[in-house]
């Protein structure tokens, strides 16, 4: 029985039953020395059965398939690409069962300082999906170590919008490209990958709806087209099938950012967009309600971020209640209310 290493591996060579075996164990030496350990007390104690040994798969071959059958199919699809290409040089060739939860750390925790806690979690989230997904696979039988890693908190407070003016030199700056891509975001509050992935059979001019059907939380959701909406909308059609706007998410980001640097308009994001929207109809209507439902937020508390710019909103809901008032007393009458029991104050003490 021997160990020996093979093209940075190590592998455990042992006979059982008078046949040869070599097995595959990965980086580990002293993982391959426990293995043959355990191999040599199987056959001492004819419990050794090779064909019930665990199948081993690396990340990469996981993650792989997870893209094929399941990452590629979904609405985010460009976003897990992405976070699998960075996974996939981390981990490697490494097996499964040999990811522990510090490893998982060790990964979060460089994408947090090179990002943002945001962005750390997003990769957890696609991380401990691989796992999942192997052992509903039956590729993996051990644990999901990214399921015992905690995200990090995130502080969602970023509602930055432009102004009245901003949106004028922005809009000014705008190649023909994308300056209608940016008026369609301000004037529908969608995300970028809903607009890019937008398709003229989900515009119903007829009943004034734009149906949304690709979201992040994967439910659909309808915006009506308002009288501006539909002039643009007009001003652009060209036929009735294919995408909305012929552009790469790679190529709106460069024109868009170009187009801020031409404004003068510094640390703001083309999701920003979605910002200004929802900032400005809060603004305009007050309707926390309707503007939830319009961006698709699942829960009440994303949306609550924009309350305090509705104009006057608790001065508003204050007054309502103050009215109800009226058929109880005057104001003459609260206010003599108020002197009948007002304290008298006599040498410092109040009788």
């Amino acid at each position: 029985m021997a160990i020996f290493k093979k093209q940075d591996t190590w592998w455990i060579d042992y006979y059982a039953n008078g046949t040869r075996k070599r097995e595959k164990i990965g980086t580990s030496h002293k993982l391959a020395q426990e293995v043959l350990a355990k191999r040599k007390v199987e056959i001492a104690e004819g419990k050794f059965f090779p064909e019930r040994q665990k199948k081993t798969i690396s990340f990469s071959e996981m993650a792989d398939l997870y893209w094929e059958l399941h990452g590629k199919q979904v609405p985010s699809a460009v976003g897990i690409f992405y976070h699998l290409k960075q996974l996939k040089a981390f981990f490697a060739s490494k097996p499964l069962e040999q990811i522990s939860v510090p490893d998982v750390l060790q990964y979060l925790n460089g994408i947090k300082e090179k990002c943002s806690a945001a962005t750390a979690n997003r990769h957890h989230n696609v991380l401990r999906a691989i796992f999942n997904r192997a052992i509903e696979w039956e590729k993996h039988d051990g644990r999901n170590p990214a399921a015992k890693v905690k995200q990090f908190r995130v502080e969602n407070s970023r509602t930055k919008f432009l102004e009245n003016e901003d949106i004028t030199r922005l809009l000014a700056v705008c190649d023909a490209e994308v300056q209608p891509i940016v008026i369609f975001a301000l004037l529908t509050g969608m995300r970028r990958g809903e607009i890019v992935g937008l398709r003229w059979e989900h515009i119903d001019l007829a009943n004034g709806v734009i149906h949304v059907l690709k979201t992040k939380s994967g439910e659909p959701r309808e915006i009506p087209i308002a009288a501006k909406l539909r002039v643009l909308i007009e001003s652009i059609r060209k036929g009735d099938g294919g995408r909305v706007f012929n552009i790469s998410t790679r190529a709106l980001n460069r024109h868009f950012t170009k187009a801020l640097l031409l404004a003068g308009i510094q640390d703001f994001r083309f999701h920003d967009l979605r910002h200004t929207f929802a900032s400005h109809f809060i603004m305009r209507t007050n309707d926390l309600p309707a503007t939830q439902k319009l961006l698709g937020h699942k829960s009440p508390r994303m949306t609550q971020r924009y309350a305090h710019l509705s104009k006057g909103h608790l001065q508003v809901e204050m007054q309502i209640f103050d009215s109800g008032w009226t058929d109880i007393w005057t104001e003459n009458d609260a206010t003599k209310l108020i002197q009948k029991h007002e304290p008298t104050i006599l040498n410092n003490h109040i009788i």
